[in-house]
């Protein structure tokens, strides 16, 4: 478990921030698919009001928005899920310092030395305690068979 690449809590806890940025990303395109639907209008001619074609495009651009916004909104919530996992995983570890130390470097994206200065432990110190809180982590993973 020396090698920072192949640890498999670390790489677990460390895909929290991709996927917040995931989520934001996905609600960002629902926004825009619905205001793309909201905006689309119809040009209407007194003449040709049912051969102008407008509302049947103002219908397919109301359709492709409905059916973007809802595959968007399954991922949102497979995302969340996720978010859901790593979150229990974090509160599987039972020392309250170590559950800090996880949230603060793989959820608030703080570094080993911002923290150690915050909880006023020595370097040595703070990195026995990530040390053991990514070791309870991997046990938990390999008790609910995330890892092997």
């Amino acid at each position: 478990m020396t090698d920072h690449n192949k640890n498999p809590a670390k790489q677990y806890l460390s895909r929290y921030r991709a996927i917040k940025s995931k989520i934001a990303a996905i609600e960002r395109a629902i926004r825009e698919a619905l205001e793309d639907a909201t905006n689309t209008t119809v040009t209407l001619k007194e003449i040709c009001v049912q051969t102008s074609g407008g509302g049947q495009r103002m219908e397919e651009s109301i359709i492709k928005a409905v059916d973007a916004t809802a595959f968007l909104a399954e991922q949102r919530e497979e995302a969340n899920k996720t978010l859901r996992e790593i979150m229990e995983a974090i509160k599987s570890v039972k020392d309250e310092t170590q559950q800090t130390v996880l949230i603060e470097h793989y959820i608030n994206g703080r570094t080993l030395q911002q923290i150690q200065t915050d909880i006023h432990y020595e370097k040595r110190s703070t990195i026995i305690i990530h040390g053991r809180a990514l070791w309870e982590v991997w046990q938990y993973m390999k008790r609910k068979g995330l890892c092997e």
